[in-house]
């Protein structure tokens, strides 16, 4: 979720850029992925206002760029795009068709030790290039992903041992086809975002 701007009582145009729980700033991602990262009680009562100046637009753009490099190796159709089809990606989800990937957009959140000040917990992101298919030129699942980015915590492609892939608040099933899952499930910005919930004994 990104946000624009809103008329303040002074008609003066006030940019509302983030989300804020009981004080404390949270991290400019997408609403949907700050609820998987923090599992807050429910409702989960969030401030909107204004955060970090930047700008939103360019914020989402750059995302898209970066996603797009990723699946294709190139970034050529995003920078290229006109202020016009900008805008018009910027207020709008474009369906196109598929096309051959290189790599998916995938990043992985994995908690780390909760911060003392805050009690909000921590996580570090991992990111690498993951193709669509493996060497062996079958369709990669999401758990021969998460076994090829995070090892020691999947040791096994085929099920989870010591933590879970969370997805939208869900947990995925370890044998669905990652490329399927990024174009069904992606975030806004192309992004599968998916969080690393460790099971405890």
């Amino acid at each position: 979720m990104f946000f624009g701007a809103t008329e303040s009582e002074n008609n003066a145009a006030l940019t509302l850029t983030s989300f804020s729980y009981e004080g404390i700033l949270l991290k400019n991602l997408p609403v949907g992925l700050l609820y998987d990262l923090y599992q807050p009680p429910l409702p989960w009562p969030l401030s909107l206002g204004d955060g970090p100046l930047y700008e939103m637009h360019d914020t989402f753009i750059n995302s898209v760029k970066e996603a797009d490099f990723i699946r294709n190796g190139t970034a050529k159709g995003v920078i290229s795009m006109s202020k016009e089809d900008s805008t018009q990606l910027w207020n709008s989800t474009l369906l196109n068709p598929p096309t051959l990937l290189k790599h998916v957009p995938l990043r992985l959140y994995v908690p780390s030790t909760p911060d003392t000040t805050t009690g909000l917990s921590s996580f570090t992101t991992v990111q690498t290039l993951v193709t669509p298919m493996t060497a062996s030129q079958e369709v990669r699942s999401l758990g021969s992903a998460l076994n090829f980015m995070l090892p020691s915590l999947f040791p096994n492609s085929r099920n989870a041992a010591n933590a879970k892939p969370i997805l939208h608040g869900a947990p995925i099933p370890f044998q669905t086809p990652l490329e399927e899952l990024m174009r069904e499930a992606a975030f806004a910005d192309g992004w599968l975002h998916i969080c690393i919930r460790i099971l405890h004994e």
